[in-house]
């Protein structure tokens, strides 16, 4: 069955008390489906900003809808998502100084003369800001020693662990050293990769 796309309206009370204003949202603005229609006010600053803010909820909703339940999976180790995060930081940051490469200028004059800084250079100082946040957070938490320390206990679980095995097999002196050198060794090679 095909979804009936909602039909969205001006919706401003009429002056002559008669109802509600039918034109459709945003009618002979720049925000065309969205907020006031011209004849309500909607082509000014405030309205225009508003209808944005609607239009973004509207598809930000709409993208939550279409997650699959499936698809969230809790998170077991933090401090790996922070650090995969803050690399994501820093590649968005660098894609953002790639667009400013084809700048000629970093300000334009708009259609009334006003001069105006270009979007792609409030991007960038944008994603500077949110790196910068972002690297300052990670380093105060001190992630990549916590990692290691995690690390390092896990390693440490997993040496006990074969002890106790080759106590509970009865495996002693030195075959038993000789297998939990050969462990850690392997510890090492796999931690580095």
């Amino acid at each position: 069955m095909a979804k009936v796309r909602e039909k969205r309206l001006c919706g401003a009370k009429k002056r002559q008390g008669d109802g509600n204003c039918s034109r459709p949202a945003g009618w002979g603005t720049q925000h065309v489906g969205w907020g006031k229609c011209k004849l309500h006010g909607g082509s000014g600053p405030g309205p225009t900003k508003g209808a944005e803010t609607q239009r973004m909820d509207h598809e930000a909703r709409e993208l939550f809808g279409k997650l699959v339940p499936g698809e969230a999976v809790p998170v077991t180790n933090p401090l790996a998502v922070y650090a995969e995060f803050a690399g994501r930081v820093m590649v968005w940051m660098n894609t953002m100084d790639g667009l400013l490469d084809d700048l000629r200028s970093p300000r334009f004059l708009d259609d009334k003369g006003a001069e105006q800084i270009r979007g792609e250079v409030q991007l960038f100082e944008r994603a500077m800001d949110r790196c910068n946040s972002v690297l300052a957070a990670y380093a105060r938490l001190k992630i990549d020693e916590r990692l290691v320390a995690i690390t390092e206990g896990q390693k440490s679980m997993v040496i006990a662990a074969i002890d106790r095995a080759f106590a509970a097999a009865g495996i002693t002196g030195e075959a038993a050293a000789g297998a939990k050198q050969v462990a850690a060794r392997h510890l090492r090679v796999v931690d580095a990769a």
